[in-house]
C-alpha cells in the first residue's frame, strides 16, 4: 500500500517538474526572467500579492495586454508623467482664510522630486500651511476649471501630485469630474468672518470666490537711449491687482464717505472720490482696501470693518 502512495507521490512530483521546466522554457523564450516573480512569492506577503492582483484585474479593463502592466503605462494613461519632465518651480498661489498667503513652488509642495510616487494628501497640506478647521477648499487651474471640496468630502485620498502643467488634484473617492489638471491655485474659506461691510459678516476667502475684478496700479512711463543706434524707446510698467469690488457689497446707495477701521483699531474716513474703484484684496499676506485713484500710502492694511454713509 505504502509502495503504491509513494509511486503516486513520485508520478505527482514529477509532473510538477515537467511543468515548471516547460513553463521555464515557455518564459524564457518570450525574454520573461522567471526567478524575479518566484522571489517575490517568497519575499511578499500572499494577501499583499492577492491586492496587487485584484489591481491588475481592474487594469486589463483599460490596457491593453501586451502592455500590461509597466509603470508607463499607468503614469500616461492616467495623467502623471516622468518626474524629470515636471516644472517644479511653477508657482501656485495659497489665498483665502489661511495664515501665511502667499506663492508657493511646486518643489515646495511635493520636495521629493527624485521619488517616482511622491505626493500629499489636501488635508495634510492644508494642516502644514497652518489651516485646522475650514469651511471649504477651491482648487482652480489657469484654464478657468475649479472644484470646491467641503471637509466632510476630503479624505486622506484626495491628494496633490506631479503633473507636467507643475501641480494635479485627484481624489479616488470624488467624482472624477473633479480631478483638477494644472493647479495653479488654492483658495481657502475658513470657518471665522473677521471682516465686517456694512453689518455684513465675510471673510477675503469668501470674497475671493465671489465677483472679482482687477485693477491696474503704479502705472508709469520708461524709456531707455540705445547704445547701439542711439534711439530712445518708451514703454509702460504697470502692477495687476484682483479683489472684490467694494461698491457692490456697501447698502448705502450714493453713499458720501467711508468709514475703515482697521486691527489696530485705527479709523480712516474716506470720500467717495478716495474710493473710486476700490477692491478689497489679499496683499502681503493681509486683507487690503486697494483704492486705484490713490498711493498706496492711503491704501488701508489689516482691513477688519467697512461701513458706509
Amino acid at each position: 500500500m505504502w509502495k503504491r502512495r509513494l509511486s503516486q507521490i513520485a508520478i505527482l512530483l514529477a509532473t510538477l517538474i515537467i511543468v515548471v521546466v516547460v513553463a521555464a522554457m515557455v518564459a524564457a523564450r518570450a525574454g520573461v526572467k522567471v526567478l524575479a516573480p518566484l522571489k517575490t512569492a517568497t519575499v511578499y506577503p500572499w494577501s499583499q500579492l492577492a491586492a496587487e492582483a485584484d489591481t491588475a484585474n481592474h487594469c486589463v479593463s483599460c490596457h491593453k495586454t501586451e502592455e500590461m502592466h509597466t509603470c508607463k503605462s499607468c503614469h500616461d494613461a492616467h495623467g502623471s508623467i516622468e518626474m524629470e519632465d515636471i516644472p517644479f518651480n511653477v508657482l501656485v498661489q495659497l489665498a483665502g482664510d489661511v495664515p501665511e498667503p502667499g506663492n508657493l513652488r511646486v518643489n515646495e509642495i511635493l520636495p521629493y522630486a527624485d521619488h517616482p510616487d511622491i505626493s500629499v494628501s489636501l488635508s495634510q497640506f492644508l494642516r502644514d500651511h497652518g489651516v485646522e478647521q475650514f469651511e471649504s477648499v477651491t482648487l482652480a487651474s489657469g484654464d478657468g476649471a475649479a472644484v470646491t471640496v467641503e471637509p466632510a468630502s476630503l479624505s486622506d485620498e484626495a491628494v496633490l501630485l506631479p503633473h507636467m502643467d507643475g501641480m494635479r488634484f485627484a481624489a479616488e473617492n470624488l467624482h472624477i469630474s473633479t480631478w483638477l489638471k494644472g493647479v495653479t491655485r488654492i483658495v481657502v474659506v475658513g470657518v471665522d468672518k473677521p471682516l465686517t461691510i456694512d453689518g455684513e459678516a465675510t471673510s477675503i476667502g469668501r470674497l475671493l470666490l465671489g465677483a472679482t475684478a482687477s485693477a491696474t496700479i503704479e502705472q508709469t512711463d520708461v524709456m531707455l537711449k540705445s547704445e547701439d543706434d542711439g534711439q530712445i524707446r518708451k514703454a509702460k510698467t504697470a502692477s495687476r491687482v484682483e479683489g472684490a469690488p467694494l461698491e457692490p457689497l456697501l447698502r448705502t446707495t450714493g453713499f458720501t464717505r467711508l468709514l475703515v477701521r482697521d486691527k489696530s483699531g485705527r479709523s480712516y474716513e474716506l470720500s467717495t472720490d478716495d474710493a473710486q474703484g476700490a477692491l478689497i484684496a489679499q496683499m502681503w499676506g493681509e486683507t487690503v482696501l486697494v483704492l486705484p485713484q490713490r498711493g498706496r500710502g492711503k491704501w488701508v492694511a489689516n482691513v477688519v470693518e467697512i461701513t458706509s454713509h
